[in-house]
């Protein structure tokens, strides 16, 4: 009787947690996350933060934050000052699109969707 009443207790602890970063606060926060991790050059980061990145052969990884890098290189991208979150939407199928609005040095702007999905660990990109 003892362990129907722990793994009653540890499913609901646990849909609890799932349940809280099922939330349109937790999602934005991973996409500005993410994007905070470009600005600050942060690539391995960045591709750390791919659902799939778990799976990657280390070669793939690097190559992906090598590729990263040369990107952010770009004269567009070097000017990324900051970035904010500004909407979203949650799916029931643990999936969210943040909608980012990226502020670069010269006073413009661009908004971007990035799709996440939730994961164990939290949001992952879904690339």
């Amino acid at each position: 009787m003892k362990k129907v009443v722990v793994c009653c207790l540890l499913s609901v602890v646990f849909l609890a947690c799932s349940k809280g970063q099922m939330t349109h606060e937790a999602a934005q926060k991973a996409a500005e996350k993410y994007y905070k991790m470009l600005i600050k050059g942060n690539y391995k980061g960045f591709v750390n933060g791919y659902a799939s990145a778990e799976n990657m052969p280390e070669d793939f990884r690097s190559q992906l934050v090598d590729a990263t890098a040369q990107f952010m290189t770009k004269d567009d991208m070097r000017r990324l000052k900051s970035v904010k979150a500004i909407s979203d939407s949650l799916l029931e199928d643990s999936t969210a699109y943040v909608m980012l609005q990226l502020n670069f040095s010269d006073s413009t702007s661009e908004q971007i969707e990035l799709p996440l999905i939730l994961k164990e660990k939290g949001w992952k990109m879904k690339y």
